[in-house]
C-alpha cells in the first residue's frame, strides 16, 4: 500500500463528515468551476522526515497532511473542522500508524463570501 491510498481511504470514509460536505473531498485541487455555495474539503501531503532504525533501515516516514475546509458560513466551517480533527486525531489505517493535529488557520474571501480553515496534521507511516 501507499500513503496516498491509505490517506484517501481515511479522508473519504467517515459518514459524519461526508454528510456535511456536499461539494466533495478532493486531493490537491478543486474541480474547475467549483460551486461556491457548496462545502468542500481539499487535502494534500508531503514527506517531511525519514526515521531510521539503527541508522540503516527506514522504520517510518513522517508526512505533513494539510486539510482545507471551504464553507459558506462559519458554523458549517467550524462543524466540519471540529469533526475532521476529532476523526483524524489518533487514526490509523494500513501503513498509517498515527495522525495528530498540529494547528489551523482561518481565512475568508469577502468577494466570494466563503470561509476557509487550513488544518495541519502530522502522520506517521510505516515504510
Amino acid at each position: 500500500m501507499a500513503f496516498s491510498t491509505d490517506i484517501y481511504h481515511l479522508m473519504t470514509n467517515d459518514s459524519s463528515i461526508n454528510s456535511w460536505i456536499d461539494g466533495g473531498i478532493h486531493y490537491e485541487n478543486l474541480p474547475e468551476n467549483w460551486d461556491i455555495t457548496q462545502n468542500w474539503v481539499v487535502y494534500s501531503f508531503n514527506k517531511t522526515a525519514q526515521e531510521s532504525c539503527l541508522g540503516s533501515n527506514t522504520a517510518f516516514m513522517r508526512y505533513a497532511l494539510l486539510v482545507k475546509v471551504i464553507a459558506h458560513d462559519t458554523v458549517t466551517l467550524e462543524t466540519i473542522s471540529d469533526r475532521t480533527v476529532s476523526y483524524l486525531n489518533g487514526q490509523s489505517h494500513n501503513g498509517i500508524m498515527d495522525i495528530r493535529f498540529l494547528n489551523d488557520s482561518h481565512s475568508l474571501d469577502l468577494d466570494k463570501n466563503i470561509y476557509m480553515n487550513t488544518m495541519n496534521f502530522e502522520a506517521l507511516y510505516s515504510a
